[in-house]
């Protein structure tokens, strides 16, 4: 296990239960798109990559004939394997793996998922190698994830903050980096969405175990540095004395080529 997966492993353990709580993650937007994108059929099976706590899992099993929901820390399936017993979702299998080591033969799946979760991934396009790799001729990679404004300025800012915060993150692209990725991946992207995250306040986000008064205090700083013209970008709303926003998301769904 290299730095960047122990620093992520530790993390997540930590924050396990938060997760599991977590509106971001249950709910949102972005996790209607993605089912959306997936054009479920009943037939399929499913890899969800980087489950965490199983919520596109537990979007996806109604839907399909099976998920198989892998991800790098333990502690985090187990809340998923919690969650999933209290809705009776019976075809979900769970199991240890990074993202880029993949442990399932080539040609496995007719779908591929993965959500809020490639900003901590150490190589993303050995990522989308092995999502690649497993899905079968004409399968479908659909992915969500936090993204950063095509500014060089907000760019260095927004990695910056979410760095401050999270030592398990690890970067954050603009969508025009991650079409570009997915496409030199071999995947034909056929639909892409941009939205925003849930509006969650800042105390909450920023005030998590681990992170010192100093800290938090030093990542509210950095939002003041954003321009009344930037704000809007990461829909920042100020009221009763808390901070509001949402991170920028992208929606992708590519193809993986048909055999001719």
């Amino acid at each position: 296990m290299d730095q960047i997966h122990d620093a992520v492993r530790q993390q997540f353990s930590q924050h396990a239960e938060y997760y599991a709580q977590s509106k971001v993650h249950s709910e949102g937007e972005t996790l209607g798109v993605l089912v959306d994108f997936a054009e479920l059929n009943g037939t399929e099976k499913a890899l969800d990559i980087a489950t965490g706590t199983g919520f596109t899992a537990f979007a996806l099993a109604p839907k399909v004939v099976n998920v198989t929901a892998t991800d790098l820390t333990p502690a985090m399936l187990d809340q998923a394997k919690t969650l999933a017993r209290e809705r009776g979702l019976r075809n979900i299998d769970f199991q240890v793996a990074p993202a880029e080591a993949s442990p399932f033969e080539a040609e496995s799946f007719d779908l591929v998922t993965c959500r809020i979760a490639p900003h901590h991934f150490r190589n993303v396009p050995q990522f989308l190698s092995e999502t690649y790799r497993v899905l079968r001729p004409g399968g479908l990679f659909c992915m969500v994830d936090s993204v950063c404004p095509e500014s060089e300025r907000l760019i260095e800012w927004q990695n910056r903050v979410e760095k401050l915060r999270d030592r398990s993150h690890v970067w954050g692209y603009p969508p025009s980096q991650w079409r570009e990725m997915i496409e030199q991946s071999g995947f034909s992207v056929e639909r892409e969405a941009h939205t925003h995250n849930a509006l969650q306040p800042f105390s909450w986000w920023a005030d998590r175990p681990g992170n010192s008064p100093e800290q938090v205090q030093q990542i509210r700083a950095a939002f003041d540095e954003l321009t009344p013209e930037e704000e809007p970008i990461f829909a920042i709303r100020r009221e009763a004395g808390e901070l509001y926003f949402a991170w920028p998301m992208y929606c992708v769904k590519a193809r993986k080529p048909a055999l001719s």
